[in-house]
């Protein structure tokens, strides 16, 4: 029994911990313009029959890095570069933010 407590403690703990939850906490309930003055000009509007989602995009390069592997080799290993897009989803009702999610994309 008390493991069954200290999993669901485990899995309570990261989902509450997690970006998108974090977003909702801050998002939800407030109003649309808040978007405007924190993410700017959305990149895509999605209108809908009962709402509107607002999809802003963040893009980052992130440079190719050698991985260390605590040991002395002949071949580093080297990560490739990637550039991460991270897309924010707003789903708005008659004004009001309803809905917050969030992904990332990963290219080459």
């Amino acid at each position: 029994m008390i493991r069954f407590l200290y999993i669901l403690l485990i899995i309570s703990f990261m989902v509450s911990c997690s970006t998108t939850r974090k977003l909702q906490k801050s998002y939800n309930g407030k109003p649309v313009s808040i978007l405007k003055k924190d993410y700017g000009i959305p990149s895509t509007i999605i209108e809908r029959k009962r709402d509107t989602i607002y999809i802003y995009e963040k893009a980052d390069s992130l440079r190719s890095t050698e991985i260390s592997q605590g040991r002395l080799t002949l071949d580093p290993i080297i990560t490739p570069a990637v550039v991460k897009t991270e897309r924010f989803y707003f789903t708005v009702e008659k004004g009001i933010i309803t809905e917050v999610r969030s992904e990332d994309e990963y290219k080459r």
